[in-house]
Formats: structure tokens, sequence, C-alpha cells
């Protein structure tokens, strides 16, 4: 079902909460972004503008979090400790994922002033704190990024990476199934 439909977009919502259950910060930050979501996909362009630039203030300059309404993420977010978190525009989250506080998840630029596509994060893969993921990676899923790794290339899915460059530490065969 198309993220787009009023149907899915509930389910989104229900999975955010579900997911950040005990957590009333962190499920009002994704219940504003499944909102500013909803807006930049349905509404013209004239309407929605206002409540994007009402959005990226509270989020931004309030609550210091970064889920742009143009990232695509999908259900079941849960975010730990929402602090400093800041998501490219073009980076696609899969479903459960888990983001804890100074997570980073965004591009990288050439010495040409080339951009990167945004990083593409698989279902059910967890991040520790401060971890950062960069550039036109591929993170599979059910992966574990350790706090502070700096993840600069491809993460097979069920990996433990850790580390500055992040290095893949075990496959946990769990993971994979």
């Amino acid at each position: 079902m198309d993220e787009q439909h009023p149907e899915a977009w509930r389910r989104q919502l229900q999975a955010d909460w579900a997911a950040n259950a005990g957590s009333p910060e962190s499920r009002l930050i994704v219940s504003l972004y499944r909102l500013a979501r909803l807006a930049h996909t349905r509404l013209p362009r004239g309407l929605r503008k206002p409540l994007i630039v009402l959005y990226r203030l509270v989020t931004y300059l309030v609550l210091h979090v970064e889920l742009p309404p143009e990232a695509v993420i999908g259900g079941g977010l849960r975010v730990y400790h929402p602090h400093m978190i800041v998501l490219h525009p073009r980076a696609v989250l899969g479903r459960d994922v888990v983001l804890r506080h100074g997570v980073t998840i965004g591009i990288t630029t050439g010495r040409d002033g080339t951009e990167s596509r945004g990083p593409v994060i698989g279902d059910g893969v967890e991040f520790g704190a401060g971890a950062m993921v960069l550039g036109p990676v591929t993170v599979g899923r059910n992966a574990r990024i350790g706090a502070g790794a700096i993840v600069l290339k491809d993460v097979p899915p069920g990996a433990v990476v850790a580390g500055n460059p992040a290095s893949v530490l075990r496959i946990d065969p769990d993971a994979l199934t």
C-alpha cells in the first residue's frame, strides 16, 4: 500500500506509538514527523509550505531533532533519548529502526560539489549513540551500528559494526532469519 494512503499512514503512526511506549517526547517527535510527511506528500505546495516551516521550527530549534519530511521512514521508528538526531532529506529508513541520541544519517559531497545519494537503512537496524552513516551506503536489515561508529561502506544484513571507520565485528546468524 502506498505510504500516502491514509490507512498506511495510520498504521505507520500506530507502529511508531507502540515502539515509543513510555516516551512522550519520542512519541511527539515521530507524530510530528508523520504529520509533516503527510503534508509534504498530500497537500498542495501553497498549503504545505507554512506547515513544514512550523514543523521545522519546532523540531529543529526546540526539540533539536532533524527528521525532514522529505525523508522516507518506515513504521515502528523507535527514538531513544531524542536529541541531536540528524537525517538528510534523501535518507531512506526501513521499518522498526532504532535511533539514539547523536545519530547522523547523511550524504557526502565530493570536491567537485556533487552530492551522493542518501543512505538506505534496512528494516530492524539499530543505531548506538553518536553513530554516523555517511554517503551512498546501504545498511542491511537487522544490522547493529555501534555507538560512535562512522559507517562509510555498505553493511551486510545481520552485521554488528563498530569503530572509525566502522568495520564488521561479526554477523549475527539469528538476525538473518
